[in-house]
């Protein structure tokens, strides 16, 4: 089974796969749960590999929660595994109680997260997952940006005792970090050093960052480029940091930016270093079928948009001096 665009390049969802398979090898106590989504979530990898610890329970959201937090409370790991929609909408009260109330070593992957997942209609399609996911106690949130970047996080998710949400995205991204790259949460990565604003990033969305910068360099604007994987925690001191360097900011998410990533920032600056801010993402409006580009366009999330929206911020610096 294989899963890549036309370069080859495989998608996120495929990297979680196969990651997850590999932990497998390495540690007996990973259990995955599916609610009959194995092959979109490309978890059938960890089904091939080690069928004796997959546990199907069918199309039954709240009993997958339910089922993990008892695998949990009885020593094991377990991954329960669906869409990111199912998790912050169907089954949210049995993961937030029955999980996250009572710190429950559990690992839970969001996937079909955002605008790529526009072919599955809006029903299936999670744009407000991270604004859920933080506002839980006892939870962290991440969204990585990379291949790299997700192999670190799931490592680093299984280290972690207590819960964890991160999100899978079904879209190839080309790589930002080594693959001896790590994660920390808590702990955000300064991709590119500049002056005049500053481009705070998180999952899928940090390459249109990096793509803007280049956009906004050839018109001779310096911008550096921030990549928040750990949403929650979130890194305060590297955001206040870069802020007072560039004195405006501009966040970008593949996900509402109503409580998202992008307030998550905002939170962040109001209360220690006020500074003019636009944020990307899809505003207060459903997720339309269509081609993936073509909706990235649409709702303004291209990095075209991202180097717009760092213009705007920059008058707006400008229009306070």
């Amino acid at each position: 089974m294989s899963d890549s665009n036309e370069n080859g390049t495989p998608q996120m969802r495929e990297i979680f796969g196969l990651t997850l398979a590999e932990m497998g090898e390495e540690h007996e106590d990973i259990l995955v749960v599916d609610a009959d989504l194995h092959t979109s979530t490309r978890i059938a990898h960890f089904k091939e590999k080690f069928p004796q610890r997959f546990i199907q329970v069918g199309i039954a959201e709240q009993n997958l929660f339910g089922i993990a937090a008892g695998l949990a409370l009885a020593g094991f790991t377990p991954f329960p595994c669906t869409f990111a929609s199912f998790v912050s909408r169907k089954a949210v009260d049995q993961f937030a109680l029955s999980i996250c109330f009572p710190a429950l070593n559990v690992k839970v992957p969001g996937s079909y997260v955002g605008l790529p997942t526009s072919k599955a209609g809006a029903s299936h399609n999670s744009f407000e997952d991270i604004a859920y996911m933080r506002t839980i106690p006892n939870l962290r949130v991440a969204a990585p940006g990379d291949p790299a970047d997700m192999r670190a996080v799931m490592k680093t998710a299984y280290e972690t005792e207590g819960p964890v949400y991160f999100r899978v995205v079904r879209y190839s991204l080309p790589d930002i970090f080594k693959s001896d790259h790590t994660f920390e949460w808590g702990k955000g990565e300064l991709l590119k050093k500049g002056t005049d604003v500053t481009l705070f990033g998180t999952g899928m969305m940090t390459d249109r960052c990096i793509k803007a910068a280049k956009l906004l360099e050839a018109e001779g604007i310096d911008a550096e480029v921030v990549h928040l994987a750990s949403i929650k925690p979130i890194d305060q001191d590297l955001i206040i940091d870069s802020v007072t360097r560039t004195g405006c900011a501009v966040t970008a998410e593949n996900a509402s930016i109503i409580a998202g990533f992008g307030a998550a920032v905002a939170e962040i600056l109001v209360e220690h270093y006020p500074v003019p801010m636009k944020r990307i993402g899809v505003q207060d409006q459903w997720i339309d079928s269509g081609e993936i580009e073509e909706l990235f366009a649409h709702y303004r999330m291209q990095p075209e948009d991202i180097a717009a929206a760092a213009k705007q911020a920059i008058a707006m610096k400008k229009g306070r001096k």
